[in-house]
């Protein structure tokens, strides 16, 4: 997939020291405050419950910030009244935490919007080198993306990180959707259309993190 320019999206996994949610969370409200003076805002927060693939330790909680274009991500990461706030609120309070800046897609899809009250796949795909696997990857992706909606599945958001900070190697896609219910995700497991598909997806990546969690936002 190609990026488009303009709109950026910054995606960070986020691990508290423990008994520093509160503190955080006053990060998150005036950091989140700052950020809208700059036409940006936090879009979506998502605490993981469970990992569905791959073995990584599970974030505390995994942020999606958006922005209206490259200037504007720098502005707002220099500006002296954010300085101040996140390093007194969310330095003292992470234990670690890895961050990936994104561009979108141009993968066309139906862009819709979840709300609080869904659960949230959130997928980190880290393709075999080789453009073969690239397109091995999409050929599946195409053909899952037609029949993931018939079990309820929505799609948010297809992005690709050009820039990281972190422990977490920089994936090379990032894509979020939602669910309508956890009976619908587990169907859409064992259909015997997608466990078709699985071995093309498998053998085009080296990588992959699917995290299952509920919507903080």
């Amino acid at each position: 997939m190609k990026t488009e320019n303009e709109e950026i999206v910054n995606v960070a996994l986020i691990y508290l020291k423990k008994g520093e949610e509160k503190r955080f969370a006053t990060y998150k409200k005036k950091g989140g405050a700052i950020l809208e003076k700059y036409g940006g805002k936090i879009e979506r927060i998502v605490k993981p419950t469970m990992l569905a693939k791959g073995e990584i330790e599970l974030p505390d909680e995994i942020h999606f910030a958006t922005y209206p274009n490259m200037e504007t991500f720098h502005k707002f990461n220099n500006d002296p009244e954010f300085i101040k706030v996140r390093n007194a609120y969310a330095v003292p309070a992470l234990r670690d935490i890895s961050i990936f800046t994104c561009k979108n897609t141009d993968f066309q899809f139906k862009k819709e919007h979840g709300d609080a009250t869904k659960i949230y796949g959130i997928a980190l795909i880290y393709f075999n080198e080789g453009e073969k696997y690239k397109k091995l990857f999409e050929e599946y992706h195409d053909k899952a993306c037609a029949i993931m909606p018939e079990f309820g599945t929505h799609f948010e958001r297809f992005i690709a990180p050009f820039q990281s900070k972190g422990s977490i190697q920089q994936p090379d896609e990032i894509h979020r959707f939602y669910f309508d219910d956890m009976e619908g995700l587990q169907q859409m497991g064992t259909d015997a259309r997608m466990q078709a598909l699985f071995p093309k997806r498998d053998a085009s990546l080296k990588n992959l993190y699917f995290f299952i969690g509920e919507a903080r936002l």
